[in-house]
């Protein structure tokens, strides 16, 4: 029992209670029977994934390095399943039906991805400066990648890049090697909005490689990929049609479109703003029950919370949420194995960057892209997930140490 993180349980089963109760607010004004009701099915959904969770923390923890390989196969064939008899849900084919039941393959790739990388990356150091110790790694990633981004699902393939970028960072990358390494993929993003921010990329690439005294030929080869991306970009952007421009760029600022793409974050800010200091009470407040909050018990159910708290309940499960990360990054002081320690960071970055996105697009910072909010959103698949990934922490926290 002294081994039991209290301050993690403590957070965890206090956002599931809260969760809980703002599905319930969020969804009680229907006719529904209260068993079909999404709030009796959020239950559900908690109850089989803490019981999921308990299976997970008794297992020898050297069970998940045994299996992380066969997984990440499983996980692979399930999403290649999906390309071609995925159930189609508003135009993405993310599910499959099994047994009854339906389940997102993406969500389960996530943990499979992160066995499987944990394991080699434990084994494996990575060096920019050593591209050969990126390839069998780089493909572990972009397979996952390609076939979840394919359905589409743009959200969850940039959880298996951040989930990426922090493991690899734990594995031997240092910050710097980072920024290198991503300056690609900015350069396709800002050539497209400002030649000036590009050339300012450019130069900082330069100089920071230079600084730390980076070999000439990853010089050559960063700034080469760098240019060469943002002038593809650049064309590619030039030869679209005025509506394609037009539907990116208000994916990027849903402000150009209030009437269409950006009502969603403009009924959120409402349903924030007005909820003051202390909110409107429980089950009250006009963007949820008069349903002009869409997606309200998934995707928006901060803007619930902040409605019927008021800023004093987004401060109580902000700080629940950081308490949360707090006893996660712990796991990793109190073990010194490399698998445990890209596990724990894996799960973590998962966990923070749902968290994170999530905010932000309910405030208006960051694009609407669909990720759901850990522990408070409702769902199925990704409440499993969620509750399989502690189970993962609080293993490692207890039987790290057997890992051999």
């Amino acid at each position: 029992m002294k081994r039991i993180d209290w301050f993690f349980m403590t957070s965890l089963f206090a956002l599931i209670g809260i969760g809980i109760a703002l599905v319930y607010s969020a969804t009680s004004n229907t006719d529904l029977i209260w068993y079909k009701t999404e709030w009796f099915k959020q239950i559900v959904h908690f109850a089989v994934g803490i019981m999921l969770a308990v299976v997970v923390v008794f297992l020898p923890a050297k069970f998940w390095k045994n299996i992380a390989y066969f997984s990440y196969a499983i996980a692979i064939i399930a999403l290649l399943f999906v390309m071609d008899s995925g159930h189609v849900s508003k135009g993405a084919g993310r599910w499959l039906d099994f047994g009854g039941f339906r389940f997102q393959p993406s969500e389960f790739a996530k943990i499979a991805y992160l066995l499987a990388s944990s394991l080699w990356l434990s084994k494996n150091r990575v060096s920019i400066q050593q591209p050969k110790t990126l390839i069998v790694p780089g493909i572990m990633f972009v397979v996952p990648f390609l076939l979840v981004l394919k359905q589409p699902n743009l959200s969850t393939a940039l959880v298996f890049t951040a989930m990426t970028l922090v493991q690899f960072y734990w594995a031997g990358f240092r910050l710097v090697d980072l920024f290198l390494f991503i300056s690609p993929a900015v350069s396709i993003i800002l050539s497209a909005v400002s030649a000036l921010y590009w050339s300012l990329l450019i130069i900082c690439v330069f100089f920071v490689s230079i600084k730390f005294k980076f070999p000439i030929w990853l010089i050559i080869l960063v700034m080469t990929l760098d240019l060469g991306s943002g002038y593809i970009s650049q064309i590619t952007w030039n030869s679209m049609e005025d509506h394609q421009r037009s539907r990116i760029l208000t994916f990027l600022d849903p402000m150009r479109d209030p009437k269409g793409e950006g009502y969603q974050v403009i009924q959120s800010q409402v349903a924030i703003g007005s909820g003051g200091m202390f909110g409107k009470g429980f089950g009250e407040g006009s963007q949820t029950n008069l349903a002009f909050l869409p997606e309200k018990h998934t995707d928006f159910i901060f803007s619930v919370l902040g409605e019927q708290f008021g800023f004093a309940g987004i401060f109580v499960v902000l700080v629940l949420f950081f308490i949360l990360f707090l006893r996660c990054i712990m796991i990793c002081r109190v073990h010194t194995d490399s698998f445990v320690n890209l596990l724990v960071a894996g799960a973590s970055t998962i966990l923070f960057f749902h968290t994170f996105v999530n905010i932000a697009m309910t405030i208006g910072l960051m694009p609407v892209t669909g990720l759901p909010l850990p522990f408070l959103s409702y769902g199925g698949s990704f409440v499993i997930t969620c509750m399989i990934l502690v189970g993962l922490m609080i293993n490692m926290r207890l039987k790290g140490r057997d890992i051999y």
